[in-house]
């Protein structure tokens, strides 16, 4: 099978709805079976996306066992020709040091109340959610393959292609 690499307008596609997305679906597989859970997640131009979850859910289990993971990414929507949005591929990784530190400025930078929340915390209950904001794990999900949906551009209209591999 011949591997379509993705044009740049298409990487620009992906990259204004990356921005004008705030969640992403998160499916993942493990031995107590499949699971699909609705995350927060920031962006690069790289089309990494960002996100913060416990490594005791269920997700965050399935991500220690195996870094395999998918997403969608879409807006509801109530009429068919509407239908558009993101289905991705990828590999999931836990960051630390320098990695961390540079993935937590994309999603501060999206989030700004969590940023403000996690800088300056107003009150004790504040505090507690700073304090397991800083304690959870930040993870990466480098897609390899991504799918946009689009109806406004025609019933079934869709687009695909690989990314290709860089380094860090």
């Amino acid at each position: 099978m011949m591997e379509r690499r993705v044009t740049k307008d298409f990487h620009d596609a992906v990259r204004r709805l990356f921005e004008a997305h705030n969640t992403v679906t998160l499916a993942t597989v493990g031995e107590d079976g499949p699971w699909a859970a609705t995350v927060f997640f920031a962006s690069d131009a790289d089309l990494n996306l960002y996100f913060v979850s416990d490594h005791r859910t269920r997700h965050g289990r399935h991500l220690a066992a195996s870094s395999e993971a998918a997403g969608a990414i879409n807006p509801d929507c109530s009429a068919w020709g509407d239908v558009r949005g993101l289905q991705l591929t990828g590999r999931v990784e836990t960051l630390e040091g320098l990695a961390r530190v540079a993935g937590l400025r994309h999603y501060l930078a999206k989030f700004h109340d969590v940023r403000a929340l996690f800088e300056t915390p107003r009150n004790p209950d504040e505090e507690t959610i700073a304090e397991r904001l800083k304690a959870a794990h930040l993870y990466r999900l480098k897609p390899h393959w991504i799918r946009l949906i689009d109806n406004r551009r025609g019933f079934g209209y869709k687009e695909e292609g690989f990314l290709t591999a860089t380094d860090d």
